[in-house]
């Protein structure tokens, strides 16, 4: 019987993610096939669905792995009679159902884990708030560019009202591209380093280093 290994998705995920930063960083730097910071803005728009997908696809294995581990709980709350210990495809099935995990938030996902994994296999009761604030912002951004709709533009500049003081909307590469202190990082950095804190997080309850 395959077991997940949560060791290998958490690694898997920190490589691509430390990729995608030097990826991004070389298009922040970059002064001749991207020149403009117009190229720039665009192409970290384009990389926002890039990154959020990676996500998905990481919680989405690593629910999997964790409920692999023991689905007492899961058991316990669908009220099903259930072995312990059940195959990664089996838990694979049980997770994904016959459609797409489509989480609204980070307090959803908590909220799912809570209800199917135990304590001791549920590492994403663990992610920090300030991680947890600047990944449902992203969520936020991606939402209004792949919609441009009326109800996610007025949710996006609530963010940027409420937590950034901000009085008119900016494009998402325009916010994005934006530094946003004294070490000059920008803010796409500053979400990048929000799922690398949450998934840093998340290895540390599952006991790894």
């Amino acid at each position: 019987m395959r077991k997940g290994d949560v060791k290998v998705t958490l690694e898997n995920f920190g490589v691509t993610m430390a990729w995608y930063i030097r990826f991004l960083q070389k298009i922040l730097h970059a002064r001749r096939v991207v020149s403009t910071d117009r190229e720039k803005k665009e192409l970290f728009e384009a990389f926002v669905f890039q990154i959020v997908a990676t996500w998905d696809i990481f919680v989405e294995d690593l629910l999997v792995d964790c409920l692999n581990r023991d689905s007492s709980a899961y058991a316990r709350y669908m009220g099903l009679n259930l072995k312990k210990h059940l195959s990664r495809s089996e838990c694979l099935a049980m997770v994904v159902g016959l459609d797409y995990l489509d989480f609204r938030g980070i307090s959803d996902l908590k909220k799912v884990a809570r209800n199917i994994l135990t304590p001791g296999n549920n590492p994403f009761r663990l992610i920090p708030k300030s991680a947890e604030k600047k990944i449902d912002e992203l969520f936020a951004i991606r939402n209004y560019l792949a919609h441009h709709s009326i109800p996610a533009k007025r949710r996006l500049m609530t963010i940027y009202k409420e937590r950034y003081k901000l009085k008119s909307f900016r494009t998402p590469g325009d916010f994005l591209y934006a530094a946003r202190g004294k070490d000059g990082q920008i803010r796409f950095g500053d979400y990048v380093d929000a799922f690398s804190e949450a998934s840093r997080a998340m290895g540390r309850a599952l006991g790894l280093p």
